[in-house]
């Protein structure tokens, strides 16, 4: 199966190395904005030497697309006339990208899109409850580190350096979430598509004595209570849980693997 990446950050890279060494996929082409990166992602690979392609091309010539921007790439993949093609697949790690984007997702019928559970459990038992729920929670506690740089932290003039415990600094919904957190609050939206409940409740959280984050979901609805909690530890990027890229890694080995687990 050829494949395209289109991002190189850790992410990006640690899906190339997987691939790398998987005979099961060839990598053929690399995407960023920062060609640069591309070119240097390209030069460690051993087994596949995939070459830098503008993001049509890769798209055109890829039966796997796998995304691993931002959120403002999405949209132009979702867009992209090569990408609605029977056959090819499309996987999504930055998932908010899709909230803005419900109507372009809603036209693709041939291309299948893949979405990694992420940085949370629980994902399985909210999809079969999806229609019952009354009340949906996530709270997101993070180390401070893993916040700096967020538009919501710059624009309400947040000093993160004088947080000296744990702290609530975001209540609300997931859209402004979303645009408010955009590199930290990817399980939401995946929380949101898993269970198609408008009326999520986002808490964020920054602690600066954890060096783990931690996601927290909560269910009510006529099916009982479900609780699913996950510590994960960070990536060598502090706004990336490690799970999320183990996550995707797994997404991509279920494409060939004949056992299929959970719904």
């Amino acid at each position: 199966m050829k494949a395209g990446i289109i991002g190189c950050g850790f992410i990006g890279n640690e899906l190339a190395m997987f691939m790398d060494k998987n005979k099961e996929f060839r990598l053929i082409g690399i995407n960023d904005i920062n060609k640069d990166k591309a070119n240097d992602l390209i030069r460690k690979l051993r087994n596949n030497k995939p070459i830098f392609m503008d993001l049509h091309d890769l798209i055109k010539k890829s039966d796997l697309v796998i995304e691993s921007a931002s959120k403002e790439v999405v949209k132009k993949i979702l867009k992209n006339k090569n990408l609605d093609k029977k056959g090819k697949k499309l996987l999504i790690m930055s998932t908010g990208g899709l909230i803005n984007n419900l109507k372009l997702l809603s036209k693709i019928n041939n291309c299948e899109i893949l979405l990694p559970s992420g940085a949370i459990a629980g994902l399985d038992a909210i999809k079969s409850v999806s229609g019952r729920i009354k009340s949906l929670t996530l709270t997101t506690t993070k180390p401070v580190k893993g916040l700096e740089g967020a538009p919501y932290i710059s624009e309400n003039k947040i000093n993160l350096k004088s947080i000296r415990s744990k702290k609530i600094i975001f209540e609300g919904g997931l859209k402004d979430a979303i645009n408010g957190f955009p590199k930290n609050i990817n399980v939401a939206a995946t929380l949101f598509l898993a269970s198609k409940f408008e009326g999520i409740k986002i808490r964020i959280i920054a602690d600066p004595n954890i060096r783990y984050n931690l996601h927290e979901i909560e269910a009510i609805g006529n099916f009982g209570i479900i609780k699913a909690t996950t510590q994960n530890a960070p990536s060598k990027n502090p706004k990336t849980s490690y799970l999320a890229v183990l996550s995707a890694i797994q997404t991509i080995k279920n494409i060939k693997n004949n056992l299929k687990i959970g719904n």
